[in-house]
């Protein structure tokens, strides 16, 4: 009935298209997620008068990563239409094998989201310190050699960011603590 001879070619493209089709529904989400933020974009990143160039704005890296993300999610969406996946799309199931086969990289988005909203609560050094250690814990990878050079590296991204390019975030809740000169030299520095 079925004349298809089976080579091993064959049988590798098969197995490469059942692959691929399993995976297309993080695509749609991750299109779905860019462009959802792509229009948000004017409303939450204020311009910033500077004299320093339009080219430091706040929404212009931002927006630049997310069309990029944009792009590329967009093209496996496009094959996913290609390979017919919304015929053999079952949410649940399919919410649930990404989401376990991605846990990695939501965890670490979780992180990052937690990381991004301590930072007016404990600063930029300790919650950088914070967030690198324990994705290097994670990681399995939290020594002496690595957290030393997280340390070199947060000092290094300091004395960039606030000696050469002059960026300050806003004074952190913890510092506030701190008697009035060390929660300035704290502010100023750390």
């Amino acid at each position: 009935m079925n004349n298809k001879t089976l080579t091993p070619e064959s049988v590798l493209e098969d197995i490469d298209l059942q692959s691929e089709t399993r995976h297309f529904g993080i695509y749609w989400f991750i299109l779905f997620a860019a462009l959802t933020l792509l229009c948000l974009l004017p409303v939450e990143a204020s311009w910033v008068t500077t004299r320093r160039g339009w080219f430091i704005q706040p929404m212009f890296g931002t927006g630049f990563g997310l069309f990029i993300v944009a792009i590329f999610a967009l093209v496996r969406v496009i094959q996913s239409l290609r390979c017919n996946y919304l015929a053999q799309l079952n949410i649940i199931e399919s919410l649930a094998e990404n989401l376990s086969s991605y846990r990695t990289a939501l965890f670490s988005s979780a992180l990052f989201f937690l990381y991004i909203n301590t930072l007016s609560i404990f600063g930029f050094v300790l919650a950088t310190l914070m967030f690198v250690t324990t994705l290097l814990w994670l990681c399995r990878l939290l020594n002496r050699t690595w957290f030393i050079a997280t340390l070199f590296t947060v000092v290094a991204m300091v004395l960039i960011f606030r000696v050469g390019v002059s960026v300050w975030l806003p004074d952190a809740w913890l510092y506030g603590l701190l008697p009035d000169n060390w929660a300035d030299f704290a502010n100023q520095n750390l």
